[in-house]
């Protein structure tokens, strides 16, 4: 039986043999656990634990205080790297929330690092031109297009127009909910996924550069110039961009053309 697929799951291999007993021997205790693969029986009972806490096994009373373990069906198994892998996505997303602020932080030793930041709506209208003036392709994910629509009604349509004339392609991952609001705009390509995995964070990836939108007042737009963390957040961007959907119920579409 091939079982690394279980260590490549994050699976220790006293946690592989204890998981496999049990799906082969059916119920039995820590003792009997122990006899059957020889591992030290506190180890035994600590790789219980784990396993427990992973929702692979189950256990009940049996004879009083005596607990009998049990496997779950291995279609359990897929649940449990389910649930790993939106842990790692999770995980992934904090961390992309946060790398500004730590690539910010080492600049100074970093000649090929530079950050700006813009305030107000002006400083947003500043930065939306830098991504005509840069005229390289744009991905982003996390927007709300109801934001720019209120701030800037009459700029939006110019930078749509400009964007067409310049040959820039925008490829947006948005929020999957009812009344999301998008652009209709020739040159822009939408996607969608839940909340649950999509960082709500306002982020543009584009000619080397990251650009996060904070919308607060007033509104704020750091920009950070620096190759290699763009190619990290355009990786992560087209993992995201192959499993989101192409549709979204209930949608609203803003015309930006005539």
């Amino acid at each position: 039986m091939k079982l690394g697929v279980l260590k490549k799951m994050g699976l220790s291999d006293n946690e592989i043999q204890i998981y496999v007993s049990l799906l082969r021997g059916g119920e039995a205790s820590a003792y009997e656990l122990s006899q059957k693969t020889g591992i030290y029986r506190p180890h035994v009972y600590d790789k219980l634990e784990t396993l427990l806490k992973k929702g692979l096994i189950s256990y009940v009373h049996k004879g009083g205080k005596k607990k009998v373990f049990q496997a779950y069906h291995p279609n359990k198994l897929l649940g449990y790297l389910e649930e790993k892998n939106n842990e790692i996505i999770k995980t992934k997303e904090e961390l992309l929330n946060c790398l500004p602020e730590l690539v910010s932080l080492s600049q100074e030793d970093n000649p090929e690092t530079k950050v700006e930041v813009f305030k107000g709506k002006e400083g947003l209208k500043v930065f939306l031109t830098d991504i005509i003036n840069t005229k390289k392709d744009v991905c982003l994910f996390g927007l709300d297009d109801t934001k720019y629509d209120e701030t800037l009604p009459i700029f939006m349509p110019q930078y749509f127009r400009k964007l067409r004339e310049k040959g820039i392609k925008e490829r947006v991952i948005s929020l999957k909910k009812k009344g999301i609001l998008i652009f209709d705009n020739p040159s822009t390509k939408y996607r969608f996924l839940e909340s649950e995995y999509l960082n709500p964070t306002n982020t543009f990836i584009y000619g080397g550069k990251i650009a996060i939108v904070i919308w607060q007042m007033p509104i704020s737009v750091i920009m950070i110039r620096n190759k290699q963390l763009a190619e990290t957040y355009a990786e992560h961007f087209e993992k995201l961009w192959k499993v989101a959907d192409k549709n979204c119920e209930g949608k609203l579409i803003k015309k930006v053309t005539k």
